[in-house]
């Protein structure tokens, strides 16, 4: 099965490179990680893990099919022909390129999706609610996290944004049911707000560092990895 699989894959990936395409890890490099196409947004941890995954689970996010092409029956993703040159320069613009990314460190996402899908199921007739779970749905694809979700795995929540000065509590709510807190100049690297829907999200790619923040020393030997 495995060695079927491997045919398939490589026969079309030949196809694709006969065409201009070229395979992503060739693209950025042998001892490059996928860290800075994470935090631009570009590829997200995808949903659930395969054995025969490929980039550490990771697939193209909306913005990253741009740039990007995307064979998931081969497990494969590959830079457009047309595109390499733009996805070049936009892999300059990573917001923190000395941040740790840790692929293995990235979990599959489907707990963050079921949340969303219980959220939404126990909204009833609140429109805002379901909206705003719709919202989150969207974030997530995007490679967003809920904060809930983070401080579910690392047990560090609003507390301890507001001791390491990432939030700040806030003087008026824009509205009723606004976040008590809101984010800081320290805080704006690793977090987002979407004010409208009271959500507090962390940014793509920085879970890793804004866990890094909050318990160094627990955060230690995943940011040693090399």
């Amino acid at each position: 099965m495995s060695a079927a699989i491997f045919d398939l894959r490589w026969n079309r990936l030949l196809d694709l490179r006969a065409t201009g395409h070229e395979e992503l890890m060739d693209f950025l490099g042998r001892h490059a990680g996928l860290g800075p196409m994470v935090r631009l947004g570009l590829l997200r941890r995808r949903e659930t893990g395969s054995e025969f995954q490929r980039y550490h689970g990771h697939v193209p996010t909306r913005k990253g099919l741009t740039y990007l092409v995307h064979a998931p029956e081969e497990e494969l993703i590959l830079v457009k022909p047309e595109k390499s040159a733009s996805l070049f320069l936009e892999l300059k613009n990573d917001p923190m390129p000395k941040a740790p990314y840790k692929e293995t460190f990235a979990e599959p996402t489907m707990p963050q999706y079921e949340a969303v899908m219980e959220q939404k199921a126990n909204a009833g007739r609140d429109l805002w609610r379901v909206q705003r779970a719709e919202c989150l749905w969207n974030k997530i694809t995007e490679g967003y996290m809920d904060i809930r979700m983070f401080t579910k795995r690392h047990g560090a929540g609003e507390g301890v944004l507001l001791r390491n000065g990432l939030c700040k509590h806030r003087v008026q709510k824009p509205h009723d049911r606004a976040m008590d807190i809101q984010i800081t100049k320290e805080g704006a690297p690793y977090l987002e707000e979407v004010e409208n829907y009271g959500l507090l999200l962390v940014k793509p790619g920085m879970e890793l560092p804004l866990f890094s923040l909050c318990e160094p020393a627990r955060a230690e030997y995943w940011c040693r990895l090399p």
